[in-house]
């Protein structure tokens, strides 16, 4: 049961970290560089730089939780 359970949180893990971070990462990476980077998929040879995406992603997200924090929560 633990190894199902364990199976279940990193499948969950796994697609919020590389769906929706690698969306909001690809978006903003698109915006700042003028549409010219990240480029094509490439296959399995650059999975390392989805996952640098994602984590763009990431840092972006939680910046913008931690400003509206800061200055839109009384």
């Amino acid at each position: 049961m633990e190894l199902v359970i364990g199976a279940v949180t990193r499948m969950f893990v796994e697609l919020i970290f590389h769906g929706l971070f690698y969306l909001i990462g690809w978006t903003v990476i698109k915006v700042v560089t003028l549409g010219r980077h990240p480029g094509p998929w490439r296959g399995l040879d650059s999975l390392i730089d989805a996952e640098l995406v994602a984590l763009v992603g990431l840092f972006v997200t939680v910046t913008a939780v931690i400003v509206t924090v800061k200055y839109f929560v009384p």
